[in-house]
């Protein structure tokens, strides 16, 4: 009996934890078109753009970073362009355009295996992700 309040004190513990967890949403590429709200659509981004943040500053990556990189690159690419069925204006449909043609950087730059452009490439999508969210979020 004594296991009882032992899980009970676990469990509550583990629950604020798994309240601010980030989302986790990997919906198939074919399907974004489907998407329904922004949140989906941020959710699908965050769960592969965010991971890769702290890279950005790094002067090598390695064959498993660059593979991640063009997950990103399709992803952002795909979700860049469904972002805009959300429209708040011209200037949130512009940072979503500005957001695709980063992803397309980044796509190219891992596929030439060019760390400087990678990083380069993320930083830009940080930052627009950022000014994007200051104004809209």
């Amino acid at each position: 009996m004594r296991t009882m309040p032992v899980l009970f004190f676990a469990f509550a513990l583990a629950l604020p934890a798994l309240a601010c967890s980030p989302p986790k949403l990997s919906t198939p590429l074919a399907d974004v078109p489907k998407l329904t709200s922004l949140e989906q659509v941020m959710d699908n981004q965050a769960t592969v753009a965010d991971p890769q943040w702290k890279k950005i500053g790094e002067t090598n990556y390695t064959d498993a970073d660059f593979t991640a990189f063009t997950e990103v690159a399709e992803r952002i690419g795909v979700t860049s362009l469904k972002i805009k069925d959300f429209s708040k204006g011209p200037e949130f449909d512009a940072l979503a355009m500005r957001l695709n043609e980063k992803a397309k950087a980044l796509g190219t730059a891992a596929t030439a295996k060019d760390a400087a452009a990678a990083g380069a490439a993320l930083k830009e999508m940080k930052a627009t992700c950022k000014e994007c969210h200051s104004k809209f979020k």
